[in-house]
């Protein structure tokens, strides 16, 4: 795979190719056509890269065959695409964004005989302005690793970018209950390891269902504390009043949450999932 390269304009151009020079001019026309070409700036220091080139290893009848055949490489390429975003958006704290509407991958795949295929037309897409990490080299091959032996998120990682995702476009009541969903996973994810392990050593299946008779984030929390795990937030009456109840009431009853109390409740599923599944760290 070949990222674009710092041009004198101090833009982004065309990756080189193996032996140095720029990409053939037609893949350098396609991706100029798009909104910010190949990337753009971000903070100083960062960029947005918007495309890049890569070398599929295909048999030449995969690439050159039928509709069918390029269909099971669309469904590839999309599902390849969404892993490395989740991975790229938790590892560098990014608006993961609606991927079905709002990111839509574009694969061009060229042939030596001139051919190409084109998959997925691009679409605009919101840029959110805020604080985030850039990734550094160790993050970025992970993402590209974890997605190619098919490594997705956790999902408490995932949920909290669907609540924070929910919460820049205005829709509280789900990120909310995105958030409070990312907190149960990673209790119930921390509880379930702590009882399979040594001297618990219980059933999978007897696990299971003790937790699903525990009922709700609160006596996830409390059980959690009891088998030695540090949560992070403080107190379960922080847990109850200013996580679960808002999600009950934006779950149960329709209601809206402020946005202060979803801003929150964010705060509190982020804790509690960083106190107790951690990411990696590429």
């Amino acid at each position: 795979m070949a990222f674009p390269v710092l041009t004198e304009r101090e833009d982004l151009g065309p990756p080189l190719s193996r032996d140095g020079e720029p990409l053939t001019q037609r893949l350098e026309n396609r991706v100029r056509g798009f909104p910010h070409g190949w990337g753009y700036a971000g903070e100083p220091g960062t960029w947005y890269i918007k495309a890049v080139a890569a070398s599929l290893l295909l048999p030449p009848q995969e690439v050159t065959g039928t509709l069918d055949d390029f269909g099971v490489l669309q469904e590839a390429f999309v599902r390849w695409s969404r892993s490395v975003v989740e991975w790229a958006a938790a590892w560098s704290q990014e608006q993961l964004m609606d991927f079905a509407t709002d990111n839509d991958p574009t694969l061009y795949v060229y042939t030596k005989e001139g051919g190409h295929l084109s998959v997925s037309d691009p679409r605009s897409r919101t840029l959110f302005v805020r604080s985030t990490h850039p990734l550094d080299r160790g993050q970025l091959i992970g993402t590209l690793s974890r997605a190619s032996r098919g490594d997705r998120l956790p999902v408490e990682h995932l949920m909290l970018l669907y609540a924070e995702d929910a919460k820049a476009g205005g829709d509280l009541r789900k990120a909310v209950i995105d958030a409070a969903t990312a907190a149960e996973v990673a209790l119930a994810s921390y509880i379930r390891d702590r009882l399979k392990a040594k001297p618990h050593g219980l059933s999978p299946e007897f696990i299971d269902e003790m937790i699903k008779d525990v009922n709700g984030i609160a006596n996830l929390y409390v059980l959690c504390k009891h088998l030695g795990g540090e949560p992070g937030v403080s107190s379960k009456k922080k847990v109850i009043d200013q996580l679960a109840n808002v999600r009950n009431r934006a779950a149960h009853a329709g209601e809206s949450p402020t946005v202060d109390q979803a801003t929150t409740a964010i705060r509190h599923a982020v804790t509690i999932v960083y106190a107790l599944r951690p990411l990696p760290t590429n």
